[in-house]
Parts: C-alpha cells; sequence; structure tokens
C-alpha cells in the first residue's frame, strides 16, 4: 500500500497563503512514488485549494464534514459540497473536534458512514488524552473509539485510521517510535484487515518522522504545525522514504 502523509491547516491559512503555499509546493514536490500526500486546508480555503492542485499528485482533503447532504444545518459541509470541487479524503473525529465541539463517537460514525456513500475516503481519527493513558486506559479507550467509529461498517478497506495520542498534538511532545508501534499494532489486530493505512499524528516533525516511519504498521502521518511551511512538509515527505 502507498504511504499516506497528511497535512491538516486546521484554522490556518487565508486564501492568499494558499496560493502561496501551493505554488511553492507544486513547483518543488517532487511527484514520490508509493506516497500519497493529503492537504487539509480549512473548509473556506478548499474550493481554491482544488484549483491549485489541478495538475500535480496532492490529493485534497477536508477536515470535517456532516452527516446529512443538505437542510439546514447552519455552518456546516455537506459530502456533496465535497464531491463538487474533487475533495478525496475527509478528516473525522479529530480530537479537537471530539472536545471542543462536542462530537460523540455516535456522530463520528455518522459522518464515516456518509462519507463512505459519497466515495469519500474517510480518516478517522482516534486516540487518548493524558489522564486516560496515565490510567492505563489506552487500549480501551482505543478500542471503544474504533468499534462506535466503524460500527455498521461490514467492508472498512476504504477507511484510514489515524492514531492521535491527544497529550501529543501541539505540545511538542511525541510519542516514542516503540510506544506507537505498539498502539498501531493493536489497531491493527481490532481492524482485522491489511488494506486501511494507519497513520500517526502527533507532533510529528521532521526529525521524529524517520525513525516512527521505521515501526511496524505505521503507515504514515497525520502533521499539524509542521506541515504549514511547505519546506518543512517536504523535508517529512523525505525523512519518511529515505
Amino acid at each position: 500500500m502507498n504511504l499516506l502523509i497528511g497535512a491538516n491547516f486546521k484554522m490556518n491559512k487565508t486564501n492568499t497563503e494558499l496560493q502561496e503555499y501551493f505554488g511553492t509546493f507544486t513547483r518543488e514536490y517532487p511527484n514520490t512514488p508509493g506516497v500519497d500526500v493529503m492537504i487539509a486546508p480549512a473548509t473556506i480555503g478548499l474550493s481554491r485549494a482544488s484549483e491549485l492542485i489541478q495538475n500535480s499528485s496532492v490529493h485534497l482533503g477536508a477536515q470535517n464534514m456532516f452527516s446529512e447532504v443538505s437542510g439546514a444545518y447552519t455552518g456546516e459541509t455537506s459530502p456533496l459540497m465535497l464531491q463538487d470541487i474533487k475533495c478525496e479524503y475527509v478528516i473525522l473525529g479529530h480530537s479537537e473536534r471530539r472536545t471542543i465541539f462536542g462530537e460523540t463517537d455516535e456522530l463520528v460514525n455518522k459522518k464515516v458512514n456518509t462519507a463512505l456513500a459519497h466515495g469519500i475516503r474517510p480518516v478517522l481519527c482516534i486516540g487518548e488524552n493524558l489522564t486516560e493513558k496515565e490510567a492505563g486506559l489506552t487500549k480501551d479507550i482505543l478500542r471503544v473509539q474504533l468499534e462506535k467509529g466503524l460500527s455498521g461498517i461490514a467492508d472498512t478497506t476504504g477507511i484510514d485510521i489515524a492514531y492521535e495520542p491527544v497529550w501529543a498534538i501541539g505540545t511538542g511532545k511525541s510519542a516514542t517510535p516503540e510506544y506507537a508501534e505498539e498502539i498501531h499494532m493493536f489497531i491493527r489486530e481490532l481492524l482485522g484487515q491489511a488494506k486501511s493505512r494507519i497513520i500517526y499524528g502527533g507532533s510529528v516533525t521532521e526529525v521524529t518522522a524517520h525513525e516512527l516511519i521505521s515501526k511496524r504498521e505505521v503507515n504514515g502521518f497525520l502533521i499539524g504545525s509542521a506541515a504549514l511551511d511547505p519546506h518543512r512538509l517536504m523535508k517529512i515527505i523525505h525523512e519518511t522514504i529515505k
């Protein structure tokens, strides 16, 4: 399978900044065999980003999507809207959506089902917070999030999983490669199939990428702040494949 390198811009980059970013990235990034690069700008930048990555190898991703296709859902984004701009991926269940906006496993599951029904590949995020980790509950938390997130889905091979330890996101503290390997192998066992990619997200940088990717069942990364600089993203990709 190809590795998946995902860049989550979160609430960063205006359309003007996106033009500069993609101008640099699409000009300087060599198409790398065996690697799928997915970039997820903020919703307001998706349409512009779709135009900017034409004729490049970059895949467009969204940071969120609603579970209904249309209706009175102020502020939400429909899967039909994502289809219309050729958005191929959608990040669902990110810890910031769960903690700040109160998204439940049940809502995330509805979104995953809706994405699949519209040909958009979900990147389902799961992860434990520091309190849960210190209490030894990591695997219990992940099992529940994964089982509920994938509930009712007979074929899960069209879904990628992002393990994002909440205690590592934006803190500069990355999980050790050995810890990431243990957790990714546990997730693979829960999935019961080998086709979905299990990617790691949690303060990934050009310094940590090479050792992390060398571990079993680490099939790529979901990168936050380090991906806001196109040259840093390219360095991480280089470290991933060297």
